[in-house]
């Protein structure tokens, strides 16, 4: 969620590559910029947002860009339970390489035959504006006992799709929840469990699991962590993720290995995945353009 972080300002890189042994390696980037107390307004959230996508032997490319707002709603006096809410407006582009498709009508009864017409495959679908909305609870008991649940919508709006004459659709609506912790077992050790459940139309999926970290120095400005995490994707693959963080920076690494019927296609070798995040937590004083002097003299 925009703003929901503690700090001032917030980057995030993303990289994954998936199904190294596919002929077309899926690929996604994300790219995004978030400030909590946007231009000191209290509770404000704003961001930006770039997400590059490609998938399969048409090379289906989705670029999106996106503008997120927030505002925090504390429910109690001492902050231990709040409310952030979100709306998110994008505009999203889709193409793909029409030349590259196959259809259920060049297979002869044999094989497939390239030279049996397929259906007109258009390259792009368009510019279309998307719609999100969400909110996120928060409980913070203390430092050492923090809990977190949301749920985002997305395309709202089901802005429509095409890429073959005549026939045309509409991009169902996306429903995200997630759950969240962080939990100290020692003064140096936590665990940060989550589960993130998505549902499209008639596909979903669940991923579940668990990081274990360990503090070397928990001052702000020299923060010293390592973690190592355990995930689980659906009834499809086994997550293991390593990473550090370093005064305001978060590095990880993830990799996944399918261990369901689709490893005879990907050769167990699933995605990797690395996330870089820098916090920024606050700005430097502005500095006075005159001395004060002492008034003794």
């Amino acid at each position: 969620m925009t703003g929901n972080f503690d700090g001032r300002y917030r980057v995030a890189f993303n990289h994954r590559q998936q199904w190294q042994s596919f002929i077309n390696p899926f690929q996604t980037t994300s790219i995004g910029v978030d400030a909590r107390d946007f231009l000191n307004l209290k509770n404000f959230g704003l961001g930006l947002n770039f997400n590059y996508d490609q998938v399969g032997t048409t090379n289906f490319k989705t670029i999106q860009f996106s503008i997120p707002v927030s505002y925090r709603i504390g429910i109690t006096k001492d902050s231990v339970h709040s409310i952030t809410l979100g709306a998110q407006a994008g505009l999203e582009s889709q193409s793909l390489d029409g030349s590259q498709s196959t259809f259920g009508s060049q297979f002869n009864g044999n094989r497939y035959d390239g030279d049996n017409a397929g259906e007109n495959v258009s390259g792009s679908s368009g510019v279309n504006p998307v719609f999100a909305a969400g909110a996120v609870y928060n409980l913070d008991i203390s430092r050492s006992l923090r809990f977190k649940a949301g749920v985002g919508i997305y395309n709202l709006n089901q802005p429509a799709i095409e890429f073959t004459n005549g026939a045309g659709g509409q991009l169902d609506r996306r429903f995200n929840y997630h759950l969240g912790a962080t939990v100290y077992l020692t003064p140096n050790w936590f665990l940060t469990p989550g589960m993130i459940h998505s549902r499209q139309g008639l596909f979903q999926e669940t991923v579940f699991g668990t990081e274990i970290n360990y503090e070397f120095d928990a001052a702000l400005y020299r923060y010293r962590a390592v973690f190592v995490g355990a995930w689980n994707r659906n009834d499809d693959a086994a997550i293991a993720d390593v990473g550090f963080y370093y005064n305001s920076w978060r590095v990880g690494f993830s990799y996944d290995v399918n261990y369901s019927q689709l490893e005879t296609a990907s050769r167990n070798r699933g995605g990797w995945e690395v996330s870089v995040i820098y916090i920024l937590r606050e700005l430097l004083p502005k500095r006075s353009n005159y001395k004060y002097c002492p008034n003794f003299l």
